[in-house]
């Protein structure tokens, strides 16, 4: 009995020691990130190459910790004290990767100062009484701000309470990330799923390095679309805020918008007219100002959409389906098809939660992962996809591996956005020499040529393996325990 009671022992300390192998590797991989930032001073330019490969062996951790807590699920308290660690190993880091950091404490400043981000670009002379050393780093300084104006009530609140430095930017995105888990767990919990796998968004190396080292302002974005999402399964001021959310969520940045369809048939024609005059409130100010809206006209670079304008016409990067699309058929009328599959997309996914709007387990979960499809569109279709474009994604994707009673076989689904999570930090091999910046093709055919023979191989497999399961009964409500 003494025997088995050690071997018993040592098989436990051996499975100890095999779980920590994950987050371990993941902290290695931080650790010589940070190293590569102190000695070199960035992250990209020549150590861009270091850095991918870093980047890689996280990834790889971060595999080995995603089965590891499916075989048996992390504690909250290692899940959590690993997902802080990992995020201030990389705020001590500089944002090299992407200088859009500068450009938010530039707009935040003004916004501070009193100044419409949005009247003149950064080179203007009549922004000269404002200089900060942001706005010599900022990106596109013949352009005015690209952001919309709750990001700019992000940006003004933050140079107003803490100074116009990266670090500030950094350390509030990464509460904002932080809080994106918080309401994760929670919709985890209302769609019938594991709260552990919020470890799929908490621990991925995209999100921890795109929003402790990078900053950026996705984290806002995801943030609010979650909050929206979470509303629409609860009860009572919940239900009322999250058109709200989703309204300030979109106003961050755009994407969240492409929930609204999904989560229309849970709201009531009040809420519904409630995003509409959130938004319309929020825009109003701006868009009569001396800025004017941008719409109309030549796209100068000036006024709450004329910037934005301009990216959309001019700017291309590390597309793909977009990208093929434009070289074989023309922009005209790659943009039409765009806007031809994205709108058939939307209205599917919107029939088919219409067809889930009771409030039920299983229907919270399905309402879920056609959120995450309709997020899979915008990332295969958009003309440009910078990794951290991929953010919202992983956080949605957090609800498509399969509860308890699933096929087993539905966790493949996720095999071609992991694909694109690992390989995207390739597209940063475009600025390793400043002096010549261009897209490498053997990037674009490396991210996107096996993601996209794995979107449609899984596809396939896990729609004939899902057909032949059994039927589930109805589930109760979200948040009823079942009791008389």
């Amino acid at each position: 009995m003494g025997e088995q009671q050690l071997l018993a022992q040592s098989e436990r300390s051996s499975r100890r020691w095999t779980r920590g192998i994950g987050p371990l590797v993941c902290l290695l991989a931080y650790v010589a990130l940070a190293i590569v930032d102190v000695r070199n001073g960035t992250l990209r330019a020549e150590q861009t190459p270091t850095t991918i490969v870093w980047y890689t062996i996280a990834f790889t951790g971060f595999g080995t910790a995603v089965w590891s807590n499916e075989r048996r699920a992390f504690s909250w308290r290692w899940l959590w004290l690993f997902a802080i660690v990992f995020r201030l190993v990389m705020l001590t880091t500089t944002p090299t990767l992407s200088d859009d950091v500068y450009r938010y404490l530039w707009d935040g400043h003004l916004v501070a100062e009193g100044v419409n981000p949005y009247t003149h670009e950064i080179n203007a002379p009549e922004l000269d009484p404002f200089e900060i050393p942001a706005r010599r780093l900022a990106n596109n300084p013949t352009l005015s701000s690209p952001y919309l104006p709750v990001a700019h009530g992000i940006f003004g609140t933050a140079s107003t309470f803490t100074p116009s430095e990266p670090l500030s930017m950094q350390i509030l995105m990464t509460l904002f990330d932080l809080g994106s888990a918080v309401v994760i767990s929670r919709l985890l919990v209302a769609a019938g799923l594991p709260a552990s796998r919020v470890l799929l968004y908490l621990w991925n190396p995209l999100i921890i390095i795109e929003t402790a080292h990078g900053a950026h302002l996705d984290a806002v974005m995801i943030f609010l679309a979650l909050l929206a999402l979470l509303g629409v399964f609860g009860r009572g001021r919940g239900r009322t805020a999250s058109p709200v959310a989703l309204a300030l969520a979109s106003l961050t940045r755009p994407i969240p918008i492409l929930l609204a369809p999904i989560i229309w048939w849970r709201w009531t024609a009040r809420q519904r007219a409630l995003l509409v005059i959130t938004a319309i409130a929020i825009i109003i100010p701006f868009g009569f100002g001396p800025a004017g809206f941008g719409l109309i006209g030549e796209a100068t670079g000036t006024g709450v959409f004329g910037s934005a304008r301009v990216y959309s016409q001019e700017f291309r990067f590390n597309a793909g389906v977009a990208h093929w699309m434009e070289n074989s058929i023309g922009t005209a009328a790659a943009n039409f098809a765009v806007i031809t599959l994205m709108s058939g997309t939307l209205l599917a996914v919107s029939a088919l939660a219409r067809n889930a709007s009771d409030d039920t387990v299983n229907n919270t979960r399905r309402l879920l992962r056609l959120a995450s499809v309709a997020t899979m569109a915008y990332v295969l279709l958009t003309p440009i996809l910078h990794p951290w474009y991929l953010s919202i994604l992983i956080a949605l994707l957090v609800f498509v591996p399969p509860a308890p009673a699933e096929c087993g076989d539905r966790w493949l689904l996720l095999a071609p956005w992991m694909w694109l999570a690992t390989t995207l930090p390739l597209s940063y091999l475009t600025y390793r020499d400043p002096n010549a910046f261009g897209e490498l093709s053997w990037v674009r055919t490396v991210e996107w040529y096996p993601a996209l023979a794995l979107l449609v191989g899984t596809s396939f497999w896990v729609f004939f393996a899902v057909q032949a399961e059994p039927a589930h009964p109805a589930q109760p409500s979200v948040g009823d325990t079942g009791s008389s």
